[in-house]
């Protein structure tokens, strides 16, 4: 909510500041005394990731002669190594781009394309999850978020409150739609 500190800085700077928070997460882990299992999902949640939005801003800025630039902007890995990792991996991915869509349809092609870019980009090379397994997790993530970002109405004194005289679900179709989503 507000102002972007990115806005201002320069993306390389920009990466290494969102990378960090792998490695300022596995002290913060380490200092608690968590288990391996956690700290092993902390280090391998980005893989080796591009940190793409920075990326293609160093790209818009010119610094398209660099052959090492795609390398200074993927997170330090290593790659998820267990089933349970790379579902996180897929996870974290997921419901962060699934805040900027506005439909089902949008979720489904968001969902089915970051995994299918991460499993392309070898981000899942080693660990055994299987074609089904991701599937399963594809559809998982699917059902998941729309429940979570279902359509609601405004709360009373809130912009957009529906008066008390009005039907705001009386249209059946609609509320079929939103019951199966």
């Amino acid at each position: 909510m507000g102002g972007n500190v990115h806005d201002d800085m320069p993306p390389s700077l920009s990466a290494k500041v969102i990378a960090a928070h792998v490695k300022d997460g596995v002290e913060m882990a380490q200092n608690a005394k968590l288990p391996r299992a956690i700290l092993d999902g902390i280090r391998q949640h980005h893989g080796t990731t591009l940190i793409t939005y920075f990326y293609h801003r160093a790209l818009q800025e010119g610094a398209k002669d660099d052959p090492n630039l795609e390398d200074s902007y993927r997170y330090d890995g290593p790659k998820p190594q267990t089933r349970e990792t790379a579902v996180l991996h897929l996870a974290d991915m997921v419901e962060a781009a699934s805040r900027t869509v506005r439909n089902r349809a949008q979720l489904e092609d968001i969902v089915h394309g970051l995994i299918e870019n991460s499993r392309a980009d070898g981000q899942l090379d080693e660990c055994d999850l299987t074609f089904r397994d991701l599937t399963v997790v594809r559809d998982s993530f699917i059902r998941s978020l729309t429940a979570v970002r279902h359509e609601r109405i405004a709360y009373p004194g809130q912009p957009g409150e529906t008066r008390s005289h009005e039907q705001p679900d009386s249209d059946p179709e609609r509320l079929r739609r939103i019951i199966e989503a």
